[in-house]
């Protein structure tokens, strides 16, 4: 369903904020993981990964490294030397291609969405496990996930890993998603609804984020959920219903390899259903973005947005 931005789009004052890809990292990985050839033990290979990476690191990496509690023995306790990262590896070194489409997304962003101002995206490798996150104004990117596609060799991975590489590069797509959370702002009333309701509160923060990516940039990085989702629509509602209302998000979100008798992170779908139910009945599009952005609003946009699944899903 097309939501119709038009009305959102509004003349700008003044230039567009600059803003920087950072891809220095990767180069500087590769540079450790070739050194990894000549390490006599685990010792040498953390020096290798913290003179040549993590010393050298980027403001980005250095806060991907404290997000994701990246420090050199992790890395160096990895199993590095396999298909998976030799075919990936050209994929990354690849990622300068994809910054005119970052910056056209980022764009877009700036003349759509209400007091966005364009982050910093650092691109790093990671150990694969995340494909991005925020800290702060800037978006972090782990290189290893969103840049493998048809062409990397996954056979070695875990059917969870297979299952979260896209057989096309997702480099755009997850940085149109993790822009939409360096606009989400969180206040009193998030926090709160953070401790108190926090499966509703994130739900509605990544479906509206995946909301945004989808009809603003014209990507999704969970497309793959779709199909499950719409042909269970009406069941999946029932049982949101259920537990929205309480902190516990393991059934629902980020739960990974943990998700054995359907897709994982299922929140997102359901979070983009009511964040578009939301929109759609909103006559001031703009401030209905501006509710949704409001990442404190979630109880509001669920019961003003009278989502139900559509008859035909019953």
């Amino acid at each position: 369903m097309r939501l119709g931005w038009l009305p959102l789009l509004v003349p700008l004052c003044g230039p567009l904020q600059a803003q920087r890809i950072i891809t220095e990292d990767i180069p500087r990985f590769w540079e450790a993981y070739d050194a990894l050839t000549t390490a006599k033990d685990r010792a040498d290979s953390v020096a290798c990964f913290q003179r040549l990476y993590l010393d050298r690191a980027s403001e980005g990496l250095k806060r991907f490294m404290k997000v994701r509690d990246l420090g050199a023995e992790h890395y160096a306790d990895a199993a590095w030397h396999s298909a998976f990262w030799s075919s990936v590896r050209p994929n990354t070194l690849r990622i300068h291609e994809r910054e005119a489409a970052i910056d056209a997304v980022l764009d877009r962003y700036e003349r759509e969405l209400p007091g966005f101002k364009r982050p910093d995206v650092c691109f790093a490798i990671g150990r694969l496990s995340t494909g991005g996150t925020v800290s702060g104004d800037r978006i972090l990117i782990g290189s290893e996930i969103v840049c493998a596609d048809s062409t990397t060799d996954t056979h070695e991975l875990s059917s969870w890993l297979r299952s979260a590489i896209r057989p096309t590069d997702q480099s755009v797509a997850f940085v149109a998603h993790e822009a939409v959370h360096t606009r989400q702002r969180i206040g009193p009333r998030a926090v709160w609804g953070l401790l108190t309701s926090r499966l509703r509160t994130q739900a509605l923060m990544e479906g509206t984020a995946d909301l945004v990516a989808r009809e603003v940039a014209g990507v999704s990085i969970n497309e793959q959920l779709q199909a499950y989702g719409m042909a269970h629509e009406a069941a999946l509602w029932l049982e949101f219903q259920g537990a929205m209302r309480g902190n516990a998000i393991s059934d629902w979100l980020y739960q990974g390899p943990a998700s054995k008798d359907r897709p994982a992170d299922l929140g997102y779908f359901m979070g983009e259903r009511i964040a578009a139910a939301y929109y759609a009945r909103a006559a001031d599009k703009r401030r209905a973005l501006r509710v949704l952005l409001r990442t404190g609003s979630a109880a509001k946009v669920v019961r003003r947005s009278r989502y139900a699944p559509p008859p035909q899903a019953r």
